[in-house]
């Protein structure tokens, strides 16, 4: 059906819209202007051409833009143009972006994939230059606190993620397993479990399923419970559990026996025991050569000014400029052992 349009219309937003005809081709309802992009009723009182203005951001953004330019730069009329520009600006200064809009769960998806990803912390939403930023990029997009950010937005991450990892390994044939104890900086006990697959297109695949808190003590029968638990969640099947590799610690290879599971003992793990028991059998001759080497790494690394010498060296000798190390120290938490090497 063909709209007609309306009467005497001196803004230039009424291009876009017109009216239902009746019998004599006049307009049927002045109050029911029809969008003639999509067809859609913009209800509206008289001459009032707020809500076509809303309808055409909303729904239409492109040609709002191309209206908002043509009457900010000048228009076929321009007095209807200049009284109608302010008009626009007006909604090109509206309110932020609404919080349960797609516009703005796309932005604040995308802040908290970076939190997540760079594990930063979460009150970087609190911080102004962050807060500031973001509003350089879109200055209608207000971001949540970290209340919000902790509470509800990564919660929600991980049962997205969690829900695409659960689909993706729920047909494999095979997998195996790594697991480890260890603690945070402020000794909070964690276990991780990460298992490695072949997918159908023969891609290895490694996915880290879970890092759990474990406060209690970490008997035989505690860690095999935590493990045993972590597959149920997962909905893997033990049966399809080729091995699982640990370090050669008492208490989990109990566990991993007492659960029946096939075990492979870590060979970074007896590595670095080989080594400290090297060093160990002699302690006197080992003793002296590394205290050396730390004499002398500490000598370059606490000064400025050696260290400027040694990279002019390595440079005119044509050598890669690698730092000095000072410490090495295993991730076993058993015996910790400082390993200092002069060049890496």
């Amino acid at each position: 059906m063909e709209l007609v349009s309306k009467p005497n219309a001196t803004a230039a937003v009424w291009e876009y819209f017109g009216f239902k005809p009746n019998d004599r081709g006049e307009p049927l309802n002045l109050c029911e202007p029809v969008c003639r992009i999509c067809h859609k009723i913009v209800a509206t009182k008289g001459s009032n051409t707020t809500n076509l203005y809303v309808h055409l951001k909303h729904n239409h953004p492109v040609k709002f833009f191309q209206l908002r330019r043509k009457s900010t730069t000048g228009g076929p009329s321009s007095s209807s143009s200049s009284r109608q520009s302010t008009v626009i600006e007006t909604f090109h200064r509206q309110e932020a972006y609404k919080k349960d809009g797609a516009k703005w769960c796309a932005l604040t998806d995308s802040v908290v994939r970076l939190i997540a990803k760079e594990m930063l912390p979460f009150n970087i939403v609190e911080k102004p230059a962050f807060r500031k930023m973001l509003q350089t990029f879109d200055r209608r997009y207000e971001i949540p606190g970290k209340t919000y950010i902790s509470q509800t937005a990564i919660p929600q991450l991980y049962s997205s993620i969690k829900e695409d990892i659960l689909k993706e390994i729920k047909d494999i044939s095979f997998y195996s397993a790594t697991s480890d104890m260890w603690s945070s900086s402020n000794m909070t006990p964690y276990m991780s479990l990460t298992i490695h697959y072949i997918a159908a297109d023969w891609t290895l695949h490694s996915k880290c399923l879970e890092t759990r808190y474990v406060p209690d003590n970490h008997t035989a029968n505690t860690l095999g419970e935590n493990l045993k638990s972590a597959l149920a969640d997962w909905g893997l099947d033990e049966d399809k559990l080729v091995c699982i590799t640990t370090d050669n610690g008492p208490n989990i290879v109990a566990a991993i026996r007492n659960l029946g599971w096939p075990w492979l003992n870590c060979f970074g793990h007896n590595l670095h025991l080989a080594v400290s028991h090297g060093l160990d059998s002699d302690k006197e001759r080992t003793a002296r050569a590394i205290g050396l080497c730390k004499s002398l790494v500490n000598t370059f690394n606490l000064s400025f000014f050696k260290k400027r010498d040694l990279r002019k060296a390595q440079n005119e000798a044509n050598l890669p400029q690698h730092n000095l190390i000072l410490d090495v120290v295993t991730r076993w938490g058993t015996k910790q052992k400082m390993i200092e090497r002069v060049l890496e």
